[in-house]
């Protein structure tokens, strides 16, 4: 949650009330010598047990686990035709905000308008979590490109930043809505100044994002912790992936990966995506007369900008 971000309570961190006032804060905590206001559904008393967040693809959409950037389809009271693009087109949450009134703000790519739909609002739940849905799990600070921009991503502003306060100033996150121009351009809502706007991830060499820097955050731990013990594969969608066809090359960082240092694709070898699979290591290579499996991430396509800085990990095996 944007604003509980800003306030002292992290992962760890216990705080005592104070005092219970009105509106749609009412509890006011006091934690590492810092008070903030807090709603009631954000706070748990310290040692109670908590029910597992729900981001199992195809659960509900509600107050447990709508989250900014989460992936949704329509769900079992869905009343709207075609309203999201059809039967299975996936939209993002973008705005939260009132949840407590239980309603979401969700666009469908590739329109570029927003609607708030019923997440418990009169008993009607017209959303569900996207198939394969898992949140994406970029590095803090890592910077955002064409091969790791994925929809729903919560970003921050990056290495070549040029757009002043358009984002809601420093700190302020987003989330990548839509990607276009062949994924070299995203498109991202900022909820703070609730503003849609364009951004380079690779256009002439450019990279305005990086992912944001949310791991730490109580709400991102306890998700990662639901998904791991449900082992969800991780199989957002995408608007550019590779693809049978495509020459590719080794992404920076890839280089002296144990895995990947076995395969035939070296610096400056180009390789040739044969087969596109399931599973950890997804993309059959052909690269001098060799097949390869790699990972998403490994493989950039041939002549594609990408960032130096950009931090990558190699899954084995």
């Amino acid at each position: 949650d944007q604003e509980v971000m800003l306030g002292p309570l992290k992962e760890g961190v216990v705080g005592e009330i104070v005092e219970v006032l009105d509106g749609p804060q009412p509890l006011k905590v006091l934690a590492n010598g810092e008070l903030w206001h807090y709603e009631r559904g954000a706070l748990v008393r310290e040692g109670q047990e908590q029910e597992p967040i729900s981001l199992h693809p195809g659960a509900r959409v509600d107050a447990s686990n709508a989250r900014l950037g989460l992936l949704v389809v329509r769900g079992k009271d869905w009343w709207r035709g075609d309203q999201d693009g059809g039967a299975g087109n996936v939209g993002v949450v973008m705005d939260v905000e009132d949840i407590s009134e239980g309603r979401v703000a969700v666009q469908w790519p590739p329109s570029s308008t927003a609607r708030m739909y019923s997440a418990g609002s009169n008993g009607q739940y017209e959303l569900k979590i996207a198939p394969g849905y898992m949140e994406p799990t970029l590095p803090p600070g890592t910077l955002v490109n064409a091969s790791n921009a994925t929809l729903g991503l919560l970003v921050e502003r990056g290495r070549d930043w040029h757009r002043g306060n358009d984002d809601g100033g420093p700190g302020s996150v987003g989330v990548i809505v839509s990607l276009v121009d062949d994924c070299l351009v995203v498109n991202v809502f900022w909820p703070l100044v609730r503003t849609l706007a364009n951004h380079r991830v690779g256009t002439n060499g450019m990279f305005d994002l990086q992912a944001a820097s949310l791991q730490d955050t109580s709400q991102r731990a306890k998700a990662a912790s639901s998904l791991a013990s449900a082992q969800v594969q991780h199989k957002t969608p995408r608007a550019c992936p590779l693809d049978v066809g495509d020459r590719v090359i080794l992404a920076h960082g890839y280089e002296s990966d144990e895995a990947v240092k076995l395969g035939p694709l070296k610096e400056g070898v180009v390789g040739e995506v044969v087969e596109v699979l399931d599973g950890p290591q997804p993309l059959k290579v052909l690269a001098n007369g060799e097949l390869w499996h790699y990972e998403r991430g490994a493989l950039v396509r041939e002549g594609q900008e990408q960032p130096r800085e950009a931090e990558y990990k190699g899954s084995p095996g």
